[in-house]
């Protein structure tokens, strides 16, 4: 479904609010400055604002961050940072020997200020103590600033939070999820606030109860009534959203775990993303710099390579693709297809660029050639440029993944339905053994945790494989696993606690018998028999390496597809559920064993805290919910607390193609499997 024009508009409105905040910052700062920017923000900056609005804004020069080569001081300088104290202390050196080269030993005057850090998203206590350690309060002035919402695709949002998952869910440092409530409350004032809103996970309930008393804090603050009097109410307009879903990522680990089958999502499974923007490198990728160095092609070559550049921030500058269909064509047609599908399609798309190419002869007249020139040979050579990228990435995607594909996707599937456990300690163990991976390895025996279940002497093996592999130096890898819910717990496993943890084989696991209230398993056991013939005729097509002329299997009908028929990402089928429902009564019948799953929102403004779905349909505010369903307006905002991903973006998107709804997903960062255990590892 298209985005409908009313919602595109907001949607875009979360720039003009980032601008504004930006230029607040530029002109509390008098005469011009030269902005120094940290690399991983630059990116994301592009998305609110472009170089010359900077210099509109008093901006004379640009640069990117480098400890070791500070830029030569002309002005005012105005450093734009992420909240990390290794950072800030970077940048305070590099004043320091700046201030080493004045000869004025006089206090500068507060409105002279010659240095300013701008801290996304916020500055930290600890940077105010760091300063006077330093020496240098009242020479830098520090300033917050958040962009919100960025509209990276159609229907696509993101805070490009860094390091939420790692701060939220293994350390957990709870900071971030202020800087996210934030936003969801900036969000509630430009769409207005959604009739319900859903949480599920801890986390996300924390993320309202900070919005709520935001909005408490601020209406208390601007008016002033006399000793009994209540506040008016507020004039609430028709929301955008009929409701949301707020989740948290460890409510959900398969669908970030399990590798997808569709193009978007494989692009991040070997490429780094940057708010949307995909490098494209021939040289480096996921796949090769996770690898142990002696099963590497380059013999570790690239790995030094990669460390020395990122150490000295230069390095060559290599292409990027824009992930939005916006800004590329080829990308909008294919990024939920198949990948099955995109190989070929994109092979037909070459030969009738070449065939273009040669449309140039000898029998054009004068004027026709002058067209042919002026016109379509630019056109077909950027056309050319872009189609060149994607085939790059394709031949990525076969070369790194392609060769041992189909057998990882068994073995997934086995993982899910819980059958042939000695099969998938073999493939593991063999992988460790033969094709090592730091990150993608660790990823599988997460896999195999929350969803069986590891029993200890297993736990043991794996444990030992990696670390025989990549070192014993790792061994806080496990514990940080087991601090996000990902693997058990290694610590004081003593011959009783061993026997305690013992389980006896049973044919459900706790995740599948959730998982099938659910219906997110459409080849399990239940429905292996119905499903067995449809699987296999996906499995002659697998995605990986079909040649020419394989027919891919184009049946989009079941959100599943982007895990190859396996799986269905829970925030997909809660919200196919939540759109379904007939009453409130029936949301009851579905949902209601889910006691975490909690609501709120517009329809509830006189309930504090949010309930669970079963407690209100016991309550007097059942009436009140029951003329809600089913919505009106099938329109829904998703926001995942930790990083959200392609699979889930497309198995949504096909979900509100179906039943005709319109569903914005947004999230802290998009990410891949490999991303999320790569930010516990570190």
């Amino acid at each position: 479904m298209e985005p409908t024009q009313p919602t595109g508009k907001l949607l875009l409105g979360f720039r003009q609010i980032a601008q504004e905040k930006l230029q607040h910052v530029f002109y509390s700062i008098p005469s011009e400055k030269d902005l120094i920017i940290e690399p991983a923000l630059i990116k994301p900056l592009e998305h609110v604002c472009g170089a010359s609005w900077l210099r509109k804004k008093g901006i004379d020069k640009i640069f990117k961050f480098d400890p070791k080569n500070p830029p030569p001081k002309r002005k005012q300088f105005l450093y734009f940072i992420t909240t990390s104290l290794l950072t800030f202390k970077s940048v305070l050196d590099q004043i320091s020997g700046y201030q080493s080269q004045t000869s004025s030993l006089m206090e500068p005057d507060i409105r002279t200020k010659q240095y300013h850090v701008l801290v996304f998203p916020f500055v930290l206590a600890s940077f105010e103590q760091l300063l006077e350690e330093e020496g240098l309060h009242g020479i830098v002035e520090l300033y917050n600033f958040q962009w919100d919402f960025l509209l990276l695709d159609d229907s696509i949002l993101s805070l490009e939070l860094p390091n939420v998952f790692a701060d939220v869910f293994v350390r957990h440092d709870t900071t971030l999820l202020a800087s996210i409530a934030q936003s969801v409350r900036i969000f509630n004032l430009v769409m207005g606030q959604p009739h319900l809103i859903f949480s599920l996970g801890e986390n996300s309930e924390k993320v309202l109860q900070m919005v709520q008393r935001i909005e408490t804090n601020k209406r208390a603050g601007s008016m002033v009534f006399k000793p009994g009097e209540q506040p008016p109410p507020q004039p609430q307009r028709e929301p955008a959203f009929a409701t949301m879903l707020i989740v948290d990522r460890d409510r959900d680990y398969p669908a970030c775990l399990l590798t997808s089958v569709v193009y978007s999502g494989l692009l991040v499974e070997i490429q780094k993303l940057n708010s949307g923007f995909l490098v494209v490198d021939g040289e480096s990728n996921k796949i090769k710099t996770g690898k142990l160095a002696v099963l590497r092609e380059d013999g570790g070559t690239l790995a030094a390579k990669e460390s020395s550049q990122t150490g000295s921030g230069s390095g060559p500058e290599v292409s990027s693709l824009r992930m939005s269909g916006a800004q590329d064509a080829i990308y909008l047609e294919h990024k939920y297809r198949h990948f099955s599908e995109v190989i070929s399609m994109l092979s037909a798309q070459a030969k009738t660029l070449g065939l273009e190419g040669k449309a140039y002869t000898r029998e054009m007249k004068l004027n026709e050639m002058k067209d042919y020139v002026t016109n379509k040979l630019p056109k077909v050579a950027a056309a050319k440029k872009e189609l060149f990228k994607h085939l790059r990435l394709c031949e990525t995607i076969v070369e790194e993944i392609g060769g041992n594909f189909e057998k990882h996707q068994m073995i997934e599937e086995s993982i899910l339905t819980n059958t042939n456990r000695k099969q998938i300690m073999n493939y593991i163990m063999e992988l460790l053994s033969s094709d090592a991976h730091r990150y993608n390895t660790l990823r599988l025996m997460c896999l195999y945790h929350v969803t069986i279940g590891l029993v200890p002497e297993d736990m043991t093996k794996l444990m030992t494989g990696y670390l025989n592999a990549f070192g014993y130096g790792n061994l806080t890898v496990f514990h940080n696993l087991y601090q996000a819910k990902l693997f058990p717990d290694t610590t004081n496993l003593s011959k009783t606690k061993i026997l305690s943890q013992i389980s006896i084989p049973t044919l459900k696991t706790p995740f599948q018998l959730e998982a099938n209230k659910l219906k997110q398993l459409p080849t399990d056991a239940t429905t292996a028999e119905s499903t067995a013939s449809s699987n296999a005729a996906q499995r002659e097509t697998i995605l990986i390496g079909a040649g020419e002329g394989t027919t891919a299997h184009t049946g989009k009908t079941c959100p599943s597809y982007v895990f190859n028929g396996n799986y269905i990402p829970l925030i997909t089928q809660l919200a196919s559920m939540i759109f379904g429902a007939s009453s409130f009564d029936n949301l009851n019948t579905r949902l209601g064993h889910l006691e975490r799953l909690k609501v709120s929102g517009r329809a509830l403004n006189s309930v504090v805290e949010p309930r669970p779905i079963k407690e209100l349909a016991a309550s007097s505010h059942k009436t009140t919910l029951n003329q809600l369903l089913p919505f009106r307006e099938k329109t829904m905002f998703v926001f995942v607390v930790g990083g959200i991903t392609y699979a889930e973006i497309a198995a949504c998107h096909l979900l509100e193609r179906t039943i005709g709804a319109k569903i914005v997903l947004s999230s802290d960062r998009i990410i891949a499997g490999h991303d999320l255990v790569e930010s516990v590892v570190h």
